[in-house]
């Protein structure tokens, strides 16, 4: 089963300039080592590149720094602008992440989970922005959540959208 979305809610042209994200783990962009997307049955995809906007209130280096998950050191980062021509979809809010297209599993005695089709996205986007307002409202959402989108966040599906800036 199948739900398209009904009203995709894309981040702004005119302001595609500003936005700006960093990946903590590498030192440079190397976009052919990044993974096609594929769904996984879960909350995340395989594949794509994991990014927090720079000026996030509450992005990946801050939520390492609370879980004490991992060092989050500027000197093992790089940072990404977009090209004018990028389609990011933005969830700003549970409405967002509803309105998305998702497929469901049957796992049998009447228990279905639906999850985000992210090899569909992939047609029709080449990055997923959460905002941390979104993050706050999807975390643990029903009926479907971004539990494990843990801070602000960008993935970026196809890494010919974007560019490393020094």
């Amino acid at each position: 089963m199948m739900n398209t979305p009904s009203k995709p809610h894309f981040y702004q042209a005119d302001v595609m300039h500003s936005l700006s994200v960093v990946h903590f783990g590498s030192k440079e962009y190397q976009p052919h080592l990044i993974n096609p997307i594929k769904n996984d049955n879960w909350f995340k995809p395989k594949g794509g590149l994991w990014t927090s906007p720079i000026n996030s209130n509450w992005g990946w280096k801050d939520w390492c720094e609370r879980e004490d998950f991992r060092d989050c050191n500027e000197a093992n980062s790089f940072k990404l602008k977009f090209k004018s021509d990028a389609k990011i979809m933005l969830i700003d809010s549970l409405k967002d992440l509803l309105n998305l297209p998702k497929y469901i599993i049957d796992y049998g005695n009447n228990y279905k989970k639906g999850y985000l089709d992210f090899e569909l996205l992939v047609t029709i986007c080449d990055a997923i922005w959460l905002t941390e307002k979104g993050q706050k409202e999807t975390h643990l959402s029903y009926p479907n959540s971004l539990y494990r989108w843990d801070c602000e966040s960008v993935l970026i599906l196809k890494p010919e959208c974007c560019y490393e800036v020094r």
